[in-house]
């Protein structure tokens, strides 16, 4: 079975899918879509073109539609063509973040930005919203994803300005255009950074050795790149202050006064376009259509937490001082904290009061054993089965290939990438993209197809790849994410990823971070590179679990701070968004900032996705604590329970409520007491 667009092959395998456990419906087939990740740059732009012109022809027929004329077959129409265009456009796009050819990125970069407009000029049209408006009185004839697509896609046509005057709805698509290309070129800016800062060995004494010396040289000095890889360990390691200055300061300063300006233009766009829909602020215009509702719940929320941590932080800080004084030989009343400082003399703690050294403890999580662990307990968990490929259809020679099958019917549920390591010219931080949601058309179910895109240190000839423990919390983080994507069940593309409310999106990751703090699943997990019979030691565990809280108030804090300076972006117009990111910073961290720094010219959550957002990590959080103590009550390896939760809150997507689901699979409602307790407050 082929299905061509041109300029784009994606064969597609064909596998039995099953009744869903949840709803008993009939067996249909299932496809997955190989997607051909060497399309030349000219043909990426033509497969754009020709997707777009048969997206518009086929929605301007949906609009032409005559008064009671429109039926159910009406929406699906509407949803078949927006995942039709969707099947074409993300693979394109997701070639910008990925892709080792500039010019491919490039194409992938151009058509992103023409998909955008697209969606907001088809978001935005009038005349189909009306034609779908005037479905909602037969809408309760519909079955329940059908209400909820039809639901969700008004609210959208409205959220998009599609029921303003002619005038004021011009005036909207103008400055959703030119959002989008602000926000694609903000991030384009990112991904490409090639800087580097100059270090010599001594400079970098009491970072490991291996993680500078295959970098490329300039006389006596590496060239350390501003990855993850090496500005964390440079920050927590480097015993020379000015070494942790000078990288910390590179680091926020990536994006320049370009992408500062794209910020604050892009703010003031933001905060016209809500003032157009009738809404006081950005803030309150995005967070309507979310679970808080209100600017005034997440303020709420975050004051609350800021006025519990607040007190935890200052003694942290105390402490932190002496460390640094009795260091550095100087009065302990002298002695001031400066932000390159926090998570050096956090770890020295950690060393002193745990003996806990997280480069010791790397050396039990090279790569392969984590990838294979986490895997397993995915697996486990979930009821799934993972089946690696052994001819991968991939872009990089790096990233490895899985197919995932359901224990319990037997079907196929989609597949998923590893692309695990830096490149140039790739995505810089880590996250999961849908490259191709999960829809259902002709009695046929395609299947998702999704990544994991990270940012950990590559092996080298002499070593594999090593990860700290926090790094072993992310990988679980993520892969949460894929599990999210692959167990959808949902028949609509909206349901995807991308649809779930994204002040509930992070919950089913944050929920399994949990998993990487069990005796269990850490000897699973751990084997030292040099002897893998030799597991992370049951002492040393139990040490990190002692330490889990340590200066949980400044790290907190900062996370506090992210959320609440989001909010203040988008409740006022700031004319200097810099000089408030160092005031709220202060205020709230209880560190000053950097000066002659642009830290908001890299902070890419808000521009993708999270604007009005980033509250969303905590709120989640709340969430993901509560849903873990059911799992805690039968079990955390339970299957039955892991089985449980996969139909209930990863199956649905975004077809359904979180509180309703959240509320099916806990028996009760939800509360943050888990939350509060994971925090070290209690009430």
């Amino acid at each position: 079975m082929i299905s061509t667009i041109e300029g784009l092959t994606i064969a597609c395998k064909v596998v039995l899918i099953y009744p869903r456990f949840s709803s008993g419906v009939m067996s249909y087939e299932g496809v997955i879509r190989e997607i051909d990740w060497s399309t030349k740059p000219e043909k990426i732009q033509a497969t754009a073109d020709e997707a777009i012109k048969n997206a518009k022809k086929r929605l301007d027929l949906i609009a032409a539609i005559a008064d009671g004329e429109e039926n159910l077959q009406t929406l699906l129409d509407f949803e078949e063509t927006l995942g039709t265009l969707g099947e074409a456009m993300g693979p394109l796009t997701f070639l910008k973040d990925i892709s080792r050819d500039r010019a491919q990125r490039d194409a992938a970069d151009d058509v992103e930005k023409q998909y955008e407009k697209f969606k907001n000029e088809l978001w935005g049209r009038n005349d189909l919203y009306v034609v779908l408006k005037r479905l909602e009185p037969i809408m309760d004839s519909f079955g329940d994803e059908e209400r909820a697509l039809l639901n969700r896609g008004l609210k959208i046509f409205v959220y998009s300005g599609a029921a303003l005057g002619d005038d004021e709805r011009k005036e909207f698509l103008e400055i959703s255009n030119n959002i989008s290309v602000l926000q694609s070129e903000f991030n384009r800016v990112l991904n490409e950074i090639t800087t580097t800062v100059p270090c010599t060995k001594e400079e970098l004494e009491g970072v490991p050795p291996e993680i500078y010396e295959n970098l490329e040289k300039e006389g006596d000095y590496y060239k350390l790149p501003l990855d993850y890889p090496f500005i964390i360990p440079v920050r927590d390691y480097a015993k020379n202050p000015e070494t942790r200055k000078k990288m910390v300061l590179a680091y926020l300063r990536r994006g320049g006064m370009e992408n500062s300006e794209r910020m604050s233009d892009t703010l003031a766009l933001r905060d016209r376009l809500a003032k157009l829909s009738g809404f006081s602020c950005f803030a309150e215009y995005q967070i309507n259509i979310k679970m808080a509702k209100t600017p005034g719940r997440v303020l709420d929320f975050m004051n609350d937490l800021k006025e519990k941590l607040t007190p935890f932080a200052r003694r942290e800080l105390d402490v932190l001082k002496e460390l640094k004084a009795k260091e550095t030989k100087t009065p302990l009343e002298s002695v001031s904290l400066d932000m390159w400082d926090l998570f050096y003399y956090h770890e020295m703690l950690m060393r002193e009061k745990y003996t806990i050294d997280q480069n010791e403890i790397k050396k039990y999580f090279p790569m392969e054993r984590v990838v294979a662990g986490v895997l397993e307990v995915y697996q486990k968990v979930l009821e799934l089965d993972f089946i690696e490929s052994t001819s991968p259809n991939v872009w990089h020679e790096d990233v490895r290939e899985f197919k995932v099958i359901d224990k319990v019917t037997g079907e196929t549920k989609g597949l998923f990438y590893l692309d695990l390591y830096p490149r140039e010219g790739k995505y810089k931080h880590y996250a999961v993209f849908d490259i191709l949601d999960r829809r259902v058309k002709e009695r046929n179910a395609l299947l998702p197809i999704t990544s994991m895109v990270s940012n950990f240190q590559k092996p080298t000839k002499t070593q594999p790849s090593l990860l700290t423990h926090s790094e072993v919390e992310t990988f679980f983080h993520e892969f949460g994410h894929l599990m999210h994507v692959i167990s959808n069940s949902a028949n609509y593309s909206r349901f995807g990823l991308n649809g779930v409310l994204p002040d509930f999106i992070e919950t089913p990751s944050m929920m399994f971070e949990k998993w990487a703090w069990k005796e269990e699943v850490l000897s699973l997990l751990s084997g030292h590179y040099e002897n893998a019979a030799q597991k992370l030691p049951y002492e040393l565990l139990k040490k990190m679990i002692a330490g889990k809280l340590q200066d949980v108030g400044l790290l907190q804090l900062r996370q506090v701070f992210f959320s609440l300076i989001d909010m203040r972006y988008h409740t006022e117009v700031i004319e200097d968004i810099t000089g408030e990111w160092m005031k709220f910073f202060a205020e709230i961290t209880l560190f000053a900032h950097p000066a002659d720094t642009l830290p908001e010219a890299s902070m890419s959550h808000f521009m993708s996705g999270y604007e009005a957002g980033y509250y969303g990590y905590l709120w989640s959080k709340v969430f993901a604590e509560d849903i873990f103590t059911k799992f805690e009550e039968h079990g955390y390896m339970d299957s039955k329970t892991g089985y449980e939760y996969r139909v209930k809150i990863l199956a649905p997507g975004g077809s359904r409520d979180p509180d309703e689901m959240v509320r099916d699979f806990l028996g009760r409602e939800s509360n943050s007491d888990a939350f509060l307790k994971s925090l070290g407050i209690n009430e």
